[in-house]
């Protein structure tokens, strides 16, 4: 895969891959509302990605998919968050939890 590194990382040879840092591969969002979507649209070939949240509120909420579900979306405190997005939609929609937040998106 394309911007990853085969790592082992257990002494039975488990191994996973390792994103690697390409800022041309990044992208920033402001995520300024609780009701409507900030969309980020994930590369056809994009396996892994890292979201870093800001912290200027206390996070952000993310859904997978065409129409956000509150319900069924997922909080995302401030820091920073690995994930395997391999198959699956290719869209995020977040929202901000209670005050604008920057969100940078690090995709392999």
């Amino acid at each position: 895969m394309a911007n990853t590194i085969p790592t082992a990382v257990s002494s039975l040879g488990d191994s996973f891959e390792c994103i690697v840092l390409d800022s041309a591969r990044v992208s920033t969002l402001s995520v300024a509302s609780t009701s409507a979507d900030t969309v980020h649209e994930l590369g056809e070939t994009t396996t892994l990605m890292m979201v870093s949240v800001g912290t200027e509120g206390s996070g952000v909420l993310v859904y997978r998919g065409d129409v956000f579900n509150g319900a069924k979306s997922w909080h995302l405190r401030p820091g920073d968050h690995p994930f395997n997005v391999a198959g699956g939609s290719r869209t995020l929609r977040f929202r901000a939890v209670d005050t604008a937040t920057t969100t940078k998106i690090l995709e392999n």
